[in-house]
């Protein structure tokens, strides 16, 4: 059994995890502190959510058959920001961060709405790409700054503005495409970083957590890397050739990568991410059922709206458009958007692994259901609730296991791996399932682009959407961690994540 108290993970002293925390106040104040934190974190979500109406127009106006690296390229860049910033963020002030993060975001919507090419478009797209490390700064700063009997609940008003702005992005985006041209989306991404971010900047105090230690700048570029690499080679590899040289050669240099970012961070005193922390049995299977819940998010993300717009043939296709589709996210988001405050509270009262099964359950729910009925819209519609279910408990409920099983000082660089894990996860649902129905085409029409799928290509893939999610759930039902309810990170270890309980040899913790 290991010992339940490691040494501790600093360098130096660091201030105690209650310093700078406000207690005390009204509920009132609380919600005109978390209000900005929330807008601000929705921009994780526009700069992808507002753009999709404007890949046929941005496609048209720089003549590129790779517009798809305008989503790529913010992954790319999200999945190293996420865990080398939120390290940088422990160690300088995680509200710095977010206010740097917003000013990076500012400047390439700013270069995106004026781009006169495809190749300053993708810089400015990789700018913008930056954002991505506000959400794990956020979780870290309520964290450190609320009361911990708020902190699950505030993590859930996140998770509720995210699933919020996945409903209007799109809407919003098509509006501003229709009336004003695809630059009018980055001019509202600029006009919006620039009210919310000096509200913020105002009006929310910096938090007296920090990490005493140097930023591993070695350890950033290793793991930033590497990262980008597997997360590319499985993004690519269905268009490249999985077995095709420039496939294999990505993705063996991003293994090597990997291997020896672990092997320099075992070696390093001040490590960017101890392996210790990640490894240890809370936190692994933490980002383990994330990843599988995250691939079923991504996957049905992918293939629903190519099963809406599929024409009606027997047994499935709905026949519907680009509206059409809206109409069954418009209630999955809305669901998702009521289930992530009650996702906070779940976390509160039952422990956050609670919420986590509920989630895991939707999602299996979801996808299962879908790979059986099929042919009708109540059908679908019934799918698109559970998934919204899914999606609210789902974030939450990660978000405050992580939180629960790390030191304050890790916070943000921990939420960081978080979002590795999911948009790894997220990137191999979309690549699996789309590999899976490109081998089930039943007539494609060259003049227009369009194809249609099989039915039972539809049914496979939401067979291994439901299958991703079921081991997820598996994963999370048999872990220890998140069983007692969340304090808000109150009672997580000062030192690496260890196992706190006695467990049985069988189960994860």
């Amino acid at each position: 059994m290991r010992d339940a108290h490691p040494p501790s993970l600093d360098a130096g002293p660091s201030p105690d995890s209650a310093a700078g925390r406000l207690e005390g106040r009204s509920t009132a104040s609380y919600v005109l502190l978390l209000v900005p934190l929330v807008l601000l974190t929705e921009v994780v979500a526009l700069e992808l959510s507002l753009v999709y109406p404007a890949l046929p127009l941005m496609a048209a106006e720089y003549r590129t058959p790779a517009i798809g690296w305008t989503l790529t390229v913010v992954s790319l860049v999200g999945v190293v920001a996420q865990p080398l910033l939120g390290k940088v963020a422990d160690a300088i002030g995680k509200k710095r961060m977010i206010v740097l993060a917003a000013a990076a975001f500012a400047v390439g919507s700013l270069v995106c709405a004026l781009a006169p090419s495809y190749p300053v478009l993708l810089l400015g797209r990789a700018l913008q790409g930056t954002c991505m490390v506000i959400g794990p700064a956020a979780y870290g700063l309520i964290r450190d700054l609320f009361p911990p009997r708020i902190v699950p609940v505030a993590m859930g008003a996140i998770t509720t503005g995210l699933g919020f702005s996945a409903v209007t992005g799109p809407l919003i985006g098509g509006l501003l495409v229709n009336a004003f041209g695809f630059r009018a989306v980055f001019w509202f991404c600029l006009a919006y970083v620039l009210v919310l971010t000096p509200v913020l900047a105002f009006t929310v105090p910096e938090s007296g957590v920090r990490l005493r230690r140097r930023v591993d700048a070695i350890g950033g570029v290793l793991f930033g890397a590497g990262a980008a690499g597997l997360l590319l080679a499985v993004g690519q590899g269905g268009a490249w050739g999985w077995t095709s040289a420039r496939t294999l050669t990505v993705l063996g240099c991003a293994c090597a990568l990997l291997v020896l970012f672990v092997l320099c961070e075992l070696r390093r005193a001040e490590p960017l991410i101890d392996v210790r922390l990640l490894t240890g049995p809370a936190l692994r299977w933490t980002l383990l059922a994330a990843f599988g819940g995250a691939f079923a998010i991504g996957g049905q993300a992918f293939v629903v709206p190519l099963l809406v717009q599929t024409p009606r043939l027997p047994g499935y296709g709905l026949g519907m458009g680009a509206l059409g589709v809206a109409l069954f996210l418009v209630p999955q988001g809305l669901v998702g958007a009521v289930c992530g405050p009650l996702g906070g509270v779940l976390a509160r009262r039952r422990g956050p692994r609670t919420g986590l099964l509920v989630a895991l359950t939707a999602f299996t729910v979801s996808a299962g259901s879908l790979a059986v009925l099929h042919a009708e819209p109540w059908q679908v519609l019934i799918a698109a609730v559970a998934q919204g279910i899914g999606f609210g408990f789902f974030f939450v409920s990660v978000s405050n296991l992580v939180v629960e099983a790390v030191p304050p000082t890790h916070t943000a660089v921990s939420t960081g791996m978080m979002g590795v894990a999911s948009n790894l996860g997220n990137a191999t649902g979309v690549t699996v399932l789309g590999a899976v129905l490109a081998q089930h085409i039943l007539r494609a029409y060259p003049e227009t682009g369009r194809i249609v799928h099989t039915e039972s290509g539809f049914v496979l893939a939401h067979l291994l959407a439901a299958a991703a999610a079921g081991a997820a759930l598996l994963v999370a039902a048999l872990m220890r961690h998140g069983r007692t309810p969340a304090t808000g990170g109150a009672g997580a270890p000062d030192g690496p994540s260890e196992q706190l309980i006695p467990a049985s040899p069988s189960q994860p913790h």
